[in-house]
């Protein structure tokens, strides 16, 4: 299954990481901050990272943009915008950027959900979870699309690989505005 890997909040985690980037794969990964280990270190040097609030190399931003297939993802920690309050900050961030999915972290909650149209996605938490009882972790696929619309099946994974029903499904977001 091709796709998105999306992790966050590992925290020094290096052998359950590489676990999970070996058990999948992908074409992307995203990790949503909190690595709290060396960015050029394997397997994270093959990642995607924006920084976290425990994370001290400001060689990795803070904020990312990707555009695969018919998605552009905004990829935040989460910590700069509030977001164990509220997404409404992150919401607005998204819309300014165009995007229909939003990838975060630092809660340690998984979540997912569409709200006006945007795909909000919260991994959870590989090294200390909260709201739900075993780590986890995600991956995205795009489904389809339509003239207006994009379809995405999100499946959430415990570490040791095994879906978590409880999580995820299939959502559909807005196609993103094409820039001229």
């Amino acid at each position: 299954m091709m796709g998105i890997l999306i992790m966050s909040d590992s925290h020094g985690l290096v052998r359950e990481v590489s676990q999970v980037v070996n058990r999948h794969h992908v074409e992307k990964i995203l990790h949503c901050g909190d690595f709290c280990v060396d960015h050029k270190r394997e397997p994270f040097s093959n990642m995607t990272l924006v920084r976290g609030n425990c994370d001290s190399t400001q060689e990795v931003p803070t904020e990312q943009e990707t555009k695969w297939r018919d998605l552009h993802i905004l990829q935040t920690h989460g910590h700069l915008f509030g977001v164990k309050g509220s997404l409404l900050r992150l919401h607005y961030r998204a819309e300014e950027v165009g995007a229909n999915v939003v990838v975060f972290g630092h809660s340690h909650v998984p979540v997912c959900g569409v709200e006006r149209d945007i795909l909000f996605l919260n991994p959870g938490s590989l090294q200390m979870p909260r709201g739900f009882h075993v780590p986890t972790y995600a991956h995205l696929e795009e489904t389809g699309t339509s003239p207006t619309e994009v379809y995405i099946s999100v499946v959430f994974y415990d570490h040791l690989g095994n879906p978590v029903p409880q999580l995820g499904g299939n959502y559909s977001v807005r196609r993103p505005m094409r820039s001229s």
